[in-house]
């Protein structure tokens, strides 16, 4: 169960990551981020992290101290990358993910929500 728990949130961070970063582009290329996650929504991108972390967490900057934390998210992707690893087998997107919560920890947001890494990925862009 724990194996699988943490390769639940090994994934969940990864889309997550990719939500902020579509939320972070559109927004800088003037779209409406409320329209176009509601769109996202409709089609292939469709998922329980698009409706509930991105559209309420990431969009309205909601990031409560109470809930799954960016340091906890950053443990199990430990985890999995240390799990990863005795596979003998890269895990670019987890590391990627890791390399970015790592900021978002760096940059003051360790005990938020762990969708507040969105804040360092939409600062990349001014957003």
């Amino acid at each position: 169960g724990q194996m699988t728990k943490i390769r639940n949130n090994m994934i969940l961070t990864q889309i997550v990551v990719a939500i902020s970063e579509a939320l972070a582009i559109g927004v800088a290329a003037g779209i409406d981020g409320r329209l176009l996650l509601e769109m996202l929504s409709k089609g292939s991108a469709d998922s329980f992290a698009l409706r509930n972390h991105g559209m309420k967490a990431i969009l309205p900057g909601v990031f409560p101290r109470q809930a799954f934390s960016t340091r906890y998210a950053m443990k199990d992707l430990d985890y999995a990358l240390e799990l990863a690893k005795d596979a003998n087998i890269q895990a670019n997107g987890a590391t990627l993910a890791r390399e970015l919560l790592a900021r978002a920890d760096a940059a003051g947001f360790g005990d938020e929500y762990f969708p507040a890494v969105s804040k360092v990925i939409s600062s990349q862009t001014g957003t």
